[in-house]
């Protein structure tokens, strides 16, 4: 008896698994028919405020992938259920994303969210690690082996992804001798995979294609408003709303911005600082708020916190005036409450009530 056989057939069969795996994966893709209302309905959820915006993101994010997934399942039909061909031949137009905002107002959050609702891979890749080191010897298309190991090595998933490009505008500039300090190398390396080419990945000779990767860009991009007002200026445009409505590609280029790379990215966002009120709501009623789970880990301890409205408000607006976002909610309570963390602990069980007054001489005294 030959032994090779049941080798070859377990092979054969993991093999066959493994397709139906990648097959599965991809059909959720094709099934994809979430309107841009029920995203933005389940991202206030999460995200306070920015209605703006989110209404902007859930609309590119919902047709981007309903146009994908209709044209897949067109395509996988036409050639037999071969999901590599059907992926090579799809041709749609594709809206890329610039978030623009400051730090700690839900620009990453609100992708990461969206990209959970589709139920494809996201990767957040920091662009400052390519600005501080300079371009040369860095390769750009290491993103897409964070998306492939993201996808869980299933190619077909990573080809639609989201890719998080933040702190983009810490990429703008010109180059100085030769050392890219401004990384305008780096966006030109950006500009090859954003623009939808077949990219090697790695040294195993894999091919990734990026034609219909959803990639989202974000920054703060301080001062731009001044580029906007000094456009509208030159223009002799009476400036009737906020410069917001006014920025365009163009005020990204003068910022220092490569004109193909912003090219690509055709729908804008600017996210809007985020107010006390907006602070207040995120620690009252937002999911995963970070006051639930300072709560959650004195329940822990059999310790019952909570924190009076008025002490929550006094919260929210010591974060508005240091200005760090909704990230910075969770440093700032750990200040009011370290020494309850500390001290109580197994020797104290039930009601741990915080007022208004506490926090005050808590924050006044750091």
């Amino acid at each position: 008896m030959n032994d090779t056989m049941p080798r070859s057939r377990i092979e054969e069969k993991l093999s066959k698994h493994k397709e139906d795996l990648m097959g599965e994966s991809v059909s959720k893709i094709m099934e994809f028919n979430k309107r841009p209302i029920e995203i933005k309905e389940y991202l206030d959820q999460y995200i306070i405020g920015q209605d703006e915006g989110k209404k902007v993101l859930a609309t590119a994010i919902a047709f981007h992938y309903k146009r994908l997934g209709t044209a897949m399942k067109k395509e996988i039909e036409t050639n037999g259920g071969d999901i590599a061909k059907a992926l090579k031949n799809i041709e749609t137009p594709k809206a890329n994303i610039m978030l623009i905002g400051p730090s700690g107002v839900g620009k990453t959050y609100t992708s990461e969210i969206a990209s959970d609702i589709i139920g494809v891979p996201f990767v957040k890749q920091d662009m400052t690690k390519f600005s501080e080191t300079g371009y040369v010897g860095q390769n750009v298309t290491d993103i897409l082996i964070d998306l492939y190991v993201s996808a869980d090595e299933n190619p077909f998933l990573a080809q639609t992804g989201i890719v998080y490009l933040d702190e983009i505008d810490k990429i703008s500039g010109s180059a100085v001798v030769g050392r890219d300090v401004s990384g305008k190398g780096v966006q030109n390396g950006l500009l090859k995979i954003v623009e939808g080419q077949e990219n090697r990945v790695g040294d195993a000779g894999l091919m990734l294609s990026t034609k219909n990767v959803l990639f989202i860009a974000s920054g703060a991009f301080e001062g731009v408003e001044r580029v906007v007002e000094n456009r509208l200026r030159r223009q002799k445009v009476e400036q009737k709303r906020n410069w917001k409505s006014y920025l365009s590609t163009e005020d990204l280029v003068d910022y220092g911005m490569e004109r193909q790379l912003m090219g690509r990215f055709p729908v804008k966002v600017v996210y809007d600082q985020l107010t006390s009120r907006n602070l207040f709501d995120i620690m009252k009623t937002c999911k995963k708020s970070p006051l639930h789970s300072y709560q959650s880990d004195f329940k822990a301890w059999d310790i019952d916190l909570q924190i009076e409205d008025d002490a929550l408000s006094e919260i929210a607006r010591f974060a508005e005036v240091e200005g760090t976002g909704a990230r910075g909610l969770t440093g700032i309570l750990n200040k009011v409450l370290l020494e309850e963390m500390y001290t109580l602990p197994g020797s104290y069980q039930g009601e741990l009530k915080i007022g208004k007054d506490y926090v005050t001489r808590r924050l006044q005294n750091e």
